[in-house]
């Protein structure tokens, strides 16, 4: 998992095409993620590191930004990771573009009284200015308390640093007209910030909230707040709206871009929420909604920049109900659903982020899922799609699939979570999670067993500017629908692994089977081979256990009379 909502920055585009990207990583699959870091990688003109499942920071981080800071002539990069546990966060540097040792760590920004404010969003402007927007965090289970300013409950602030994060000079501050006139509380990741030379540009809301920009133009000594659409039930609390007449809001996943002539662009997943039962503080929301918006700077309206696509050309969107399901409050799955694979409260069509080229090409990517394919838990996969236009976002073309099958075959993996690099070269340089499930473990696995802690996958692709803006990548004329074996027998990486006495691995069967386990050694030697007996169709857990079996890598193989899957596993 990357985010809650909205990406951020989380990929550079250097000089002579060299590239650098962070993500959240941890080496161990375990409980707490003690392991959970900032993973870095940097591409030089041709070829990257080797991959990298290790953190930079000696203690546990997240949610990672990054930045370019400068020493005299030298550049180097700076990233930045909350603690989640205490709040503050990790500031990490390098010497120089590219070295992979950020020895250079602080701590910063952590606060007294217990408050914990993370999910922080980085930027810089490439000198010794950084500017961050991050949001306070309560659980009473843990002491942690409410955070309450201007009325505002956990609320989202700004900090400052104009030395390269040596001090700071502006910590946790309300923006202007952030008060409890329009906003309840505040949102982890429900924010998104681009710096370029001077300018300052923030964006933030949640669902049921007004979209807003913040804007500097004097790094970040004053702010004008400008309203890009606003929620005409602000503060949205126990107010009447009818389903039948839901309004318009954000989903809460956002991206902000400074563009060649520091006209600001905003972008972020469409949802509707109404309230028909104002005794309480719940309202509905529609996760199922399809769209992103687009809105620059001088317009009093949006606009529509990407959506899901009709690819069976029914004039139906066709999306299962485990597509926008999420767990209940007891980590149970929604009756009549095989699993519940919402991201959070995002909408169909989220994670803009955004880039542009030296003539002032926008380009947003997003995810949405792709109507033809279909998880073994029959939940949509999600691909990352991406829109272009040429004259400022008065129009766009919209929906190229980037991570489709070059031969237009269905690739029946998830991917989300798409960061591009703000400036193209020749390319847009895009980094993001591939996975074998839609969902996440922490969000979408619960007690269903749906979801379990296999390994993730961070993607890079250079798309050819030249490509998007000819309308060659992706979604081939025949898109061809493809019945994969998964949907019929589905085995997953078994967890945890490694492991030391016994392991699961959840199956799944569209009819009823005998089941034969077989485990072979690194060299091929059977060292088990077991009949597990009748599974009924349907989900199940197999218990793989380590009796007899030495340290060391293993594979085993889940098979029926009609198929068989193999997957490895490491006994410690």
């Amino acid at each position: 998992m990357q985010t809650n909502a909205s990406v951020g920055r989380r990929v550079l585009l250097h000089d002579a095409h060299q590239v650098s990207a962070v993500w959240t990583t941890a080496s161990v699959s375990e409980a707490g993620w003690p392991s959970r870091g900032i993973g870095y990688n940097h591409k030089a003109s041709t070829n990257w590191g080797l991959p990298v499942n290790t953190r930079i920071e000696s203690q546990r981080t997240g949610w990672p930004s990054i930045g370019i800071l400068k020493d005299g002539n030298t550049n180097y990069e700076f990233t930045m990771g909350h603690i989640a546990t205490t709040g503050g966060w990790v500031l990490s540097k390098n010497s120089s573009i590219g070295n992979t040792s950020f020895s250079n760590q602080t701590t910063v920004l952590t606060q007294l009284n217990n408050k914990v404010s993370i999910w922080g969003r980085a930027a810089s402007n490439n000198k010794n200015y950084i500017h961050l927007v991050s949001n306070y965090y309560s659980s009473t289970a843990d002491g942690i308390p409410v955070v309450k300013i201007n009325g505002v409950s956990n609320p989202t602030t700004y900090c400052r640093s104009y030395d390269g994060g040596v001090t700071w000079d502006k910590q946790f501050v309300v923006l202007p007209g952030y008060d409890s006139t329009r906003i309840v509380a505040g949102g982890g990741d429900n924010y998104a910030i681009d710096v370029k030379d001077s300018i300052v540009a923030i964006v933030l809301g949640g669902t049921g909230e007004d979209v807003v920009l913040y804007k500097s133009t004097d790094n970040g000594n004053s702010f004008t707040k400008i309203m890009v659409e606003e929620f005409p039930y602000s503060p949205f609390t126990k107010k009447y709206i009818a389903n039948d007449n839901r309004a318009a809001t954000s989903d809460g996943s956002f991206d902000v871009i400074i563009d060649n002539n520091y006209k600001t662009h905003v972008f972020y997943g469409r949802s509707y929420v109404s309230d028909e039962d104002t005794t309480d503080d719940s309202y509905s929301f529609y996760p199922g909604t399809a769209s992103l918006i687009h809105w620059a700077e001088g317009w009093d309206s949006v606009n529509i920049c990407g959506y899901a696509k009709d690819y069976n050309q029914n004039s139906t969107l066709d999306i299962t109900r485990e597509t926008t399901s999420a767990l209940d409050q007891s980590n149970n799955l929604p009756a009549n659903v095989s699993s519940a694979t919402r991201y959070n409260n995002t909408s169909l069509v989220s994670f803009p982020s955004s880039a542009i080229d030296a003539d002032g090409n926008l380009f947003v990517t997003y995810s949405a899922p792709h109507e033809e394919a279909l998880s073994p838990y029959n939940a949509n996969y999600r691909d990352i799609y991406v829109s272009y236009s040429k004259d400022g976002g008065i129009t766009w073309t919209i929906g190229q699939n980037i991570t489709a099958n070059a031969n237009g075959l269905i690739a029946n993996k998830e991917n989300v979570f798409g960061s591009v690099a703000k400036n193209c070269d020749n390319y847009l340089h895009l980094v993001y999670q591939e996975d074998d499930l839609p969902g996440t473990n922490l969000q979408n696995n619960g007690n269903s067993g749906t979801h379990p802690n296999d390994e993730q996958r961070i993607m890079y692709r250079a798309i050819p500017v030249a490509d998007i803006l000819q309308n060659k990548i992706g979604d081939v004329a025949a898109v061809k629908r493809v019945n994969v074996d998964p949907k019929i027998f589905f085995v997953s990486q078994n967890h945890p692994n490694p492991f030391n006495s016994e392991t699961y691995a959840n199956i799944y069967l569209r009819d009823g089977s005998e089941l034969n386990l077989k485990i072979t050694d690194i060299t091929g030697k059977v060292v088990k081979n077991q009949n597990l007996g009748y599974y009924s169709a349907g989900n199940s857990l197999i218990l793989i256990n380590a009796d007899g079996l030495n340290t060391g890598i293993y594979f085993y193989t889940l098979s029926n009379e009609s198929y068989s899957i193999t997957q490895k596993m490491q006994v410690n």
